[in-house]
């Protein structure tokens, strides 16, 4: 074989080389991208299954609660031991015990299970935070416990998201203490949606 030839077989076989490269990243490419989606698939369906579908049965087996719009998710979507309960939206005549019944039956579904925190949010943004704990408690008495006295010491457990604790519990005597209780528990509705929700349905 030649010089010549030679350099042609040479140059054939770099620009057949050459034209791999291109297919080569994009094979990659389609791969990682593939990979990332089966990734971001799997994150929301184990949120699906594991939170959402709970509450959504919450949702639509007690009709008082039908007026009450609400996601669940993982704190970042993979942070299992943070539950995110973004209230979305009330509807109709929606009362404040109607939404705190919502969460409560979240908690009797969930009574089996222990998160570290549950985040109380609303309209996507983040308000309290609840211990993990107490939110189990709730869950497992809530077919045996009196109301009155959870929605009178709810507010005492939760945390703003800085950690401050805004509704300490009060003393005085009996009836003082109630009525604190109660404008405690107005209080963290307030706080919690009801004073975005006004803004939202001006």
């Amino acid at each position: 074989m030649n010089e010549r030839s030679g350099s042609t077989v040479l140059a054939v076989v770099t620009d057949a080389e050459s034209s791999k490269k291109p297919k080569l990243l994009l094979m990659v490419l389609l791969g990682l991208i593939l990979l990332a989606g089966c990734a971001v698939g799997s994150v929301w369906i184990y949120n699906e299954t594991t939170l959402q579908k709970p509450l959504q049965h919450v949702l639509v087996s007690d009709p008082r609660n039908h007026a009450v719009r609400a996601r669940t998710h993982f704190d970042g979507w993979v942070d299992t031991h943070t539950v995110v309960f973004d209230l979305n939206d009330v509807v109709g005549e929606t009362s404040q015990m109607d939404v705190f019944r919502v969460l409560l039956q979240y908690a009797k579904e969930q009574k089996d299970h222990q998160y570290q925190r549950i985040i109380l949010a609303a309209y996507g943004q983040k308000k309290f935070v609840v211990p993990g704990d107490y939110f189990q408690q709730l869950g497992r008495e809530y077919d045996t416990q009196n109301p009155v006295y959870t929605i009178r010491t709810f507010s005492h457990h939760v945390s703003t998201m800085d950690g401050a604790k805004p509704f300490p519990e009060p003393d005085g005597g009996i009836l003082w203490i109630i009525k604190e209780e109660m404008d405690q528990f107005a209080g963290f509705n307030k706080r919690w949606y009801l004073d975005d929700f006004i803004v939202r349905h001006k």
